[in-house]
């Protein structure tokens, strides 16, 4: 079953839950197939690291700046698995690929998740904040403070479903974050037009997404114990797999066209 198809609106292929271990199974054959692509693919994650992580010791500005280009990177990432999905071997310079004309769609499609992720961050703070100071307000003393503090664990509970709603939110930003990137690289997509579209496809295949989830929760669990040596394997498997999802899901790399104006 699929979606109608337009140059605006490409085909979204429904699929079976079994395609989330799928998309594993390719990654790992694609990845462990050759050992100098399973090098660069090492390198190339290796060298983003590197790049990213002491932008996290500046506050505040850092850590926006690497969110913004890890965004980037992972559009240069996507050509590497594209390449390595047709049997060519990666090059490292993919890894810059995305501060080419792509650019910056990449850091557009960042700023707009970015903006959601604190959105709803600001909400949970503001529910949590009001919970708070709803339960200490008019105490006048320090025995009311304690007993009103007391009562927090009780009251709460209205407060608690808002916050557990607010963390549901982030699972349709992280769904239309997760195959923007190799749309806006490879099929020419406008930064919201790329969100939309991975929305879409992620909503069509829950169920496959279930089970995709479920596997790479349990070889992040894997690596994890290897103590984290592991996690040099699964950071290239995870953009292999995720190549491999976006291909099944959305087809080709065929430009995507900007909507007629009304």
């Amino acid at each position: 079953m699929t979606d109608s198809s337009s140059p605006w609106n490409p085909e979204i292929r429904q699929t079976p839950a079994g395609s989330g271990l799928a998309w594993w199974t390719q990654s790992f054959s694609w990845l462990f197939g050759d050992l100098a692509r399973l090098g660069v693919w090492v390198a190339m994650l290796l060298c983003c690291l590197l790049i990213l992580t002491p932008l996290h010791w500046v506050p505040l500005v850092g850590s926006v700046a690497s969110h913004l280009l890890w965004y980037v990177f992972c559009g240069g990432l996507m050509v590497a698995a594209r390449d390595t999905q047709r049997g060519q071997a990666p090059h490292f310079r993919d890894l810059f690929a995305g501060f080419g004309p792509r650019g910056g769609a990449l850091i557009g499609a960042g700023v707009l998740v970015l903006a959601a992720t604190l959105a709803v961050i600001g909400l949970m703070v503001a529910i949590g904040v009001g919970t708070i100071l709803g339960a200490m307000a008019g105490a006048t003393s320090f025995e009311q403070i304690a007993v009103r503090s007391a009562a927090l664990t009780s009251i709460g509970w209205g407060s608690v479903l808002l916050l557990f709603v607010c963390l549901l939110a982030f699972i349709p930003i992280s769904m239309a974050a997760w195959l923007a990137p190799a749309l806006i690289m490879l099929r020419g997509a406008a930064p919201l037009e790329a969100l939309r579209l991975s929305l879409r496809a992620c909503r069509r295949n829950l169920g496959a997404l279930t089970v995709y989830g479920l596997v790479g929760v349990g070889l992040a669990l894997i690596a994890t114990v290897m103590f984290l040596i592991g996690w040099l394997f699964l950071l290239p498997l995870i953009f292999l797999s995720t190549y491999a999802a976006y291909r099944e899901m959305l087809g080709e790399d065929a430009p995507i066209e900007a909507a007629p104006s009304p």
